[in-house]
């Protein structure tokens, strides 16, 4: 099963994700931006948590590497660095190709017993991600292509992630993904029912399509701020905790 849960530190707790867990969902992994799901990220955490769930970590920015946090559990994949093409510091730590090319050497040695690295996830910029594999040696080439994407159409979004295959020939991990737009000439979703619609299109074409290794919707969220503009109606998860319509429909594999 490819789809997985995206969760914020900010949340606090980790509680919450079991709603995305339950028997006979079609949801296999989980990450949230961060080395681990419990302890000092998020201490409000049950210490009896169980999650039936695959953690895949991250190194947020290559700061983060040596911050005193150890990685959590026994790791296959861990995702590279957060949007370090973008300014927002909310979000990400901008930084330049050649700084995080020079850093990703130290991540590479933990790349031991058939573990791998996913590249890191730009914003927007492809031309960071091209610098950036430029300067890699070919021993210390990630193992996956991270991408983000933000989009009203499911066209767009199969076009993008087919230039990004076609750009850099990496197995894709799509570590979020949603119907929605930050640019002011292109409306957002104008209905809940358009976005149960893009999903199912979406997940559908991603499943079927074989240089998608995995992918994780925006929305998995109580407190909109963590939305970071991301429209309200892609939701997986209301203010109270409830997994929303929208959830459901991913949780039982988005396209049934």
């Amino acid at each position: 099963m490819k789809a997985g849960i995206s969760w914020p530190v900010q949340e606090e707790t980790s509680d919450p994700l079991t709603a995305f867990f339950q028997p006979g969902s079609k949801l296999s992994w989980h990450y949230n931006w961060n080395k681990r799901w419990d302890g000092q990220l998020l201490p409000h955490t049950s210490p009896t948590l169980q999650l039936d769930a695959e953690f895949v970590p991250m190194i947020f920015a290559p700061q983060y590497l040596d911050n005193g946090i150890q990685v959590q559990g026994d790791w296959q994949l861990m995702l590279g660095y957060n949007e370090p093409d973008h300014a927002n510091p909310a979000v990400a730590v901008q930084t330049s190709p050649a700084e995080c090319a020079a850093a990703w050497s130290e991540l590479c040695k933990l790349r031991t017993s058939g573990k791998r690295l996913a590249s890191p996830a730009v914003a927007v910029d492809r031309n960071w991600l091209k610098e950036f594999f430029s300067y890699l040696p070919p021993d210390t080439q990630p193992d996956l292509l991270a991408v983000h994407i933000y989009t009203t159409t499911f066209d767009s979004l199969r076009t993008q992630l087919e230039e990004y295959h076609r750009m850099f020939g990496l197995p894709i991990i799509l570590t979020e993904f949603a119907m929605t737009s930050f640019d002011p000439n292109v409306p957002p979703p104008q209905s809940m029912q358009q976005v149960h619609d893009f999903m199912g299109q979406a997940t559908e074409w991603l499943d079927k399509t074989p240089w998608i290794e995995r992918y994780a919707w925006f929305g998995a969220v109580r407190n909109s701020y963590n939305l970071h503009g991301v429209h309200e109606f892609n939701r997986l998860m209301d203010g109270e905790g409830n997994v929303t319509p929208l959830g459901y429909q991913y949780i039982n594999g988005g396209h049934d």
